[in-house]
């Protein structure tokens, strides 16, 4: 890939701009980490992994920056399985050498969001060492952490370089292969939704960052049916979109080219996890799956008819105040922010829904030619997942099948974000 992330003059009128500076994703990849550090003049980094990813890279990395006579200091997680948390952060913090001045992760998913919140607070530069391609946020300028019992996402460190070597990417456990599959997946919803969010609220939008994450959405799925037989090509697809998608978030400034009403479904499957201890799955695992619940709701939305009546009735009879008790059941303390947030947005306010509504009706055509460019039919995908052998289902990644419609109704709330349950709220057509 490229090294260079800068588009000057997009005609949307913003300067794209991604602090990620080099990106190095091919056989033998690890050993261009000393050249990358002799080259950011880096003196001592510090290296942070977890048993697993010590075993994967982590072993390799050590042997290579000795033999480089490069001096380092690292942390290795003593248990395998690590928890987001302000206990790890804290744990890698009390571990950290101050005469470091750059920071190493060896991993993926985890590792990566704390060792961006290492970065962040010790303001030093910072190079993930993918282990597994199993998410997008190697690239993202935020981390996903549980704080106080909660799933937030919170600013971090952008890395300076990302380092994935095929020959350990392909050889990861197949549920990471596939996850990282999952999360590619949850770019079709995220486009259109940015697409539709555009028309209906005004929110900006970027034709130039929609067509990087739709091109290497088409790449991966081109590739998909090798990603099981470990296939270089394949799996160096995967990666590579998932560094663009996160990519695609710094040129846009938010989450929008990434991430849609999938994710907030994964969401929601953490937050009972942490609230109620609800079993739960790997994240692209749990977004792949809420990929195939955003595509058979969008197929419904096809045949709705906008009804102006109907939808202002709907929105006068809504009592947010009622509904935040359904969504403290649901989702525990997890609601209050959720409840604090509507305080600030006013997501249901009469005059902003009668605003949208008209909105609406005035573009449906426009709407459903969106859906109907972006998005392929839910039996399609349902036969691709199917045939990797990924989950399809809500239940297989920790969500009680029947409590599905009511998980879809609580999505609306969990950020400002207008996605598809936004969309049937606003038509009365949500219950």
């Amino acid at each position: 890939m490229s090294s260079e992330f800068m588009i000057s003059n997009c005609s949307c009128g913003k300067k794209h701009i991604c602090s990620v500076e080099h990106v190095v994703i091919q056989e033998g990849a690890l050993e261009e980490i000393p050249r990358l550090l002799h080259l950011a003049e880096i003196q001592k980094p510090f290296l942070v992994m977890d048993q697993h990813t010590k075993l994967a890279a982590g072993d390799q990395v050590v042997r290579l920056l000795e033999a480089a006579s490069i001096d380092y200091r690292q942390y290795t997680f003593p248990t395998g399985d690590i928890e987001p948390n302000e206990h790890s952060l804290g744990r890698v913090m009390m571990a950290f050498d101050p005469h470091c001045d750059f920071i190493i992760a060896i991993g993926s998913g985890v590792i990566n969001d704390i060792a961006k919140m290492l970065a962040r607070v010790s303001r030093s530069r910072y190079m993930i060492v993918a282990t597994a391609p199993s998410m997008d946020g190697f690239a993202s300028p935020s981390s996903s952490m549980e704080q106080e019992g909660v799933k937030v996402s919170l600013e971090s460190a952008t890395a300076w370089a990302i380092v994935g070597d095929l020959t350990i990417l392909r050889n990861a456990p197949t549920r990471l292969l596939l996850a990282g599959f999952g999360d590619m997946l949850a770019k079709y919803v995220s486009i259109c939704e940015w697409r539709i969010a555009h028309i209906v609220t005004g929110e900006y939008y970027c034709g130039t960052v929609a067509a990087l994450t739709r091109d290497a959405l088409r790449t991966c799925i081109k590739n998909a049916p090798k990603l099981l037989l470990r296939d270089t090509t394949a799996t160096k697809s995967v990666m590579e979109g998932l560094v663009l998608s996160g990519i695609a978030m710094s040129y846009a400034g938010v989450s929008r080219p990434a991430s849609g009403m999938e994710h907030y479904i994964s969401h929601l499957i953490d937050m009972r996890s942490l609230a109620f201890g609800t079993p739960a799955d790997l994240h692209g695992t749990q977004v792949g799956v809420g990929t195939l619940v955003s595509l058979k709701l969008y197929e419904k939305i096809r045949k709705l008819q906008p009804d102006r009546a109907k939808a202002l009735k709907a929105a006068a009879a809504f009592d947010f105040s009622v509904w935040a008790e359904t969504l403290r059941t649901f989702v525990g303390p997890g609601t209050e922010l959720m409840v604090a947030l509507e305080k600030r947005d006013r997501k249901y306010d009469p005059q902003a829904h009668a605003k949208r509504l008209e909105t609406i009706i005035s573009n449906w055509d426009r709407i459903l030619a969106i859906i109907d460019e972006e998005l392929p039919s839910y039996e399609e995908i349902h036969q691709l997942m199917s045939s990797l052998g990924m989950p399809t289902t809500v239940d297989e990644v920790g969500l009680e099948a029947a409590l599905l419609p009511l998980a879809i109704r609580c999505t609306k709330d969990i950020r400002d974000k207008y996605m598809a349950s936004r969309l049937l709220w606003d038509l009365g057509e949500l219950d």
